[in-house]
């Protein structure tokens, strides 16, 4: 992926000190609906940004049912489990999975598992802000559904990156993970990846659907990161436990993720560019 990698930098070295406001930098990945591929492209968007020269940190927030660990075949040594019981921060829990891909990864299978509140919601954004210096993204990897735990955490995010599918109950769940966000009055990025297509058309359709929808009843217009299309190798990669990066470049589907990577490291820094500098007077 050198064409990606020399675009990644252009626009990295175009950012340079003409910014004087902070990047966004944390982004949810989220989905309303279970089984739309969200921690699979979790991982790979990652591993895609850290291949160019990004540092990233994945943080599994699926509460007790994890599996990024599993994905990537890694013991867990420290999970998040250590944070929701407040014995440690989120800095004593990070696993170098490579230089530039570190993971705090999510527990499971505890009866006792906590959920996390408001308050500790705040506390996990707080020490996340003063891990921003180490990292160019954070992804935080969220659990199915939209519970009031699981909004507290998008609305907290710089961006929410919703991942759906050309079917009809995920391309709902989407637009009301999009009308709750809407109604909480979020400001942040709104970005949409459309999972398992059968065609490459099955993407543009679903995002065309879903955003005259948004429009209309939202006045509200996310922006489309791409599709992935459906391949029997992802599942492959999945069961052998093997980023599907790693094992399967240079194929279509490995095309796309990275193609959607690029386009998310460059809308969000053209955008962090354009914002209004800071005065210098006051």
């Amino acid at each position: 992926m050198s064409g990606q990698a020399e675009r990644v930098m252009e626009l990295r070295k175009l950012a340079g000190d003409r910014r004087q406001n902070p990047l966004s930098k944390i982004f949810a990945l989220t989905s309303g609906k279970g089984g739309t591929g969200k921690t699979f492209l979790s991982l790979n968007l990652a591993y895609s940004l850290a291949a160019a020269g990004s540092r990233v940190l994945v943080i599994d927030l699926d509460s007790n049912l994890s599996n990024s660990n599993i994905m990537l075949n890694v013991i867990a040594a420290k999970t998040i489990y250590g944070f929701y019981t407040e014995q440690k921060l989120l800095s004593d829990l990070i696993t170098e999975y490579e230089p530039n891909i570190h993971f705090i990864f999510g527990d499971s299978g505890r009866l006792n598992y906590p959920s996390p509140k408001s308050g500790l919601i705040s506390k996990m954004f707080s020490q996340l802000r003063n891990l921003e210096d180490s990292y160019d993204f954070i992804f935080l990897d969220t659990g199915a559904g939209a519970g009031e735990d699981i909004l507290s955490i998008l609305l907290k995010a710089d961006g929410n990156i919703i991942v759906t599918l050309p079917e009809p109950t995920a391309v709902m769940d989407s637009y009301v993970m999009l009308k709750l966000l809407s109604g909480n009055r979020y400001c942040g990025k709104k970005y949409i990846v459309v999972n398992k297509c059968f065609e490459v058309e099955d993407g543009k359709a679903t995002f065309d659907n879903l955003t005259m929808a948004a429009d209309h009843f939202l006045k509200d217009k996310p922006a489309y990161l791409g599709e992935v299309s459906f391949d029997k190798s992802v599942i492959k990669s999945i069961v052998s436990q093997e980023l599907f990066l790693k094992g399967y470049s240079g194929t279509p589907v490995a095309a796309q993720i990275e193609r959607i990577a690029g386009r998310l490291y460059e809308f969000n820094h053209v955008a962090n560019i354009l914002q209004p500098q800071a005065s210098s007077a006051l």
